[in-house]
């Protein structure tokens, strides 16, 4: 079997169905890798994806309802809301994982920020299947402060 071009790298497996072929590679001149020895591992299906999409809509809901209900009427103070986003994002996180959704890793990200004639960016990078994977977000604000939770739900296989 041969493929690859120059200067790329070798592949160290190929899933074929339900095969893995693995052996080692050599390169063939410049310009090709060889593959000389396949040996054939059976190994089970890999699932499709979840069976069901996660509920991004009831974690909206989710969201929306602990800001709201932590948030409301809180001033900014600097040593309280650093106390207040850690207990926020637990409860996010048991709120949604009380909806019982199989095989999905969460993670909860919250900010609280004064609100004062200023802006900010926040940005969140993340690698991971656009097919199973997503995230909420919410963003929530009063007289005196800024609230951004994020709920990313990443589908373990």
């Amino acid at each position: 079997m041969q493929g690859g071009a120059a200067g790329s790298e070798p592949p160290f497996g190929r899933c074929q169905g339900r095969a893995l072929r693995v052996g080692a590679w050599r390169p063939l001149a410049s310009t090709r890798w060889v593959f000389p020895q396949e040996t054939e591992l059976n190994l089970p299906a890999c699932p499709p994806g979840p069976p069901k999409r996660f509920p991004v809509a009831a974690v909206d809901a989710i969201l929306r309802d602990v800001l709201g209900s932590c948030l409301r009427e809180q001033p900014y103070e600097p040593a309280r809301c650093r106390e207040m986003v850690k207990d926020i994002a637990e409860v996010i996180k048991a709120r949604v994982k009380d909806l019982m959704i199989p095989r999905y890793k969460i993670v909860v990200v919250t900010h609280i920020g004064q609100l004062n004639e200023q802006s900010i960016q926040i940005g969140s990078r993340c690698l991971w299947d656009p097919v199973s994977d997503t995230f909420s977000s919410y963003v929530f604000k009063n007289a005196s402060l800024f609230a951004l939770a994020n709920v990313y739900a990443v589908y373990f296989e």
